[in-house]
């Protein structure tokens, strides 16, 4: 079964990851009922249910699971000769085996940088998600204003990130009053871990910050989403945010974003 140390390395991760555990078993198969592991979202694992090519099928399926968002039990067939409904293994130990792949998202922790309308806005929705959220500004009023419970003065936008460990399941909105600090924030965010990175800017003004980090070596990776949210519409501080909120959970959820209206009169499969 799953173990505490096991527990606490899914919990030290701060990535979506799977548990994968063997639930039934019949002939010959590396390893029975209770036996388990981890596949997190990077590809890195944790325990075995057996090794050998096996193992390499539960990962896949592990991350088919992850992209898809959702749990479900595969059966494996230990022959060479598969059957129906049972992934062919390839293997010569002639059981079969069913492992339950358990999809383990942690709750979103949310970093705003900056507490004017939009940051506010967003934290608001981030409280109805559930989401654990902290707001960073270098205005004190702002801050002793915000609302937020997790409300945090920095003196320069260059140190807000200092002391700061954030893991893959934390997302970063930069929304300062300047474009110098948006500038800081996003060189204090990409060396982090944070899964998601927007930055709030017009399409004039995001290039210039792209440039004047780029002249001063900092590499902006695929993480980084600005101007930032979706093509939602609205221009409310309410409406931004909401289209950011939409974003993170896009891009945290590896979904398409579309729409999933079906056509009058047609039937579901």
């Amino acid at each position: 079964m799953i173990d505490v140390d096991k527990m606490k390395a899914i919990a030290d991760s701060g990535m979506p990851a799977v548990i994968a555990t063997v639930t039934k078993s019949a002939g010959s198969v590396p390893r029975g009922p209770g036996a388990s592991m981890v596949i997190f979202s990077d590809g890195s694992t944790s325990g075995t249910v057996g090794g050998g090519a096996l193992e390499k099928m539960v990962e896949a399926e592990a991350a088919l699971a992850l992209q898809k968002g959702a749990s479900r039990s595969v059966s494996f067939n230990l022959s060479a000769a598969g059957k129906k409904n049972r992934v062919n293994t390839g293997m010569l130990c002639g059981g079969e085996t069913e492992v339950f792949l358990d999809v383990y998202k942690p709750p979103v922790k949310l970093l705003i940088c900056g507490a004017g309308h939009i940051g506010r806005a967003l934290a608001e929705i981030a409280a109805v998600m559930k989401w654990d959220c902290e707001i960073v500004d270098n205005r004190e009023e702002y801050i002793k204003n915000s609302g937020v419970k997790k409300a945090r003065f920095t003196a320069s936008y260059k140190k807000a990130f200092d002391g700061k460990k954030l893991g893959g399941d934390t997302a970063v909105v930069i929304a300062t009053h300047g474009h110098a600090g948006d500038a800081d924030c996003l060189e204090g965010a990409l060396k982090t871990k944070a899964f998601y990175i927007g930055m709030i800017g017009s399409r004039v003004k995001v290039p210039a910050t792209f440039a004047k980090l780029l002249k001063a070596g900092v590499k902006i990776d695929s993480r980084v989403y600005s101007p930032v949210g979706m093509d939602l519409g609205g221009e409310s501080p309410e409406e931004i945010a909401l289209c950011i909120a939409a974003e993170i959970m896009k891009v945290r959820n590896n979904a398409l974003g579309g729409h999933l209206r079906m056509a009058p009169g047609r039937k579901s499969k």
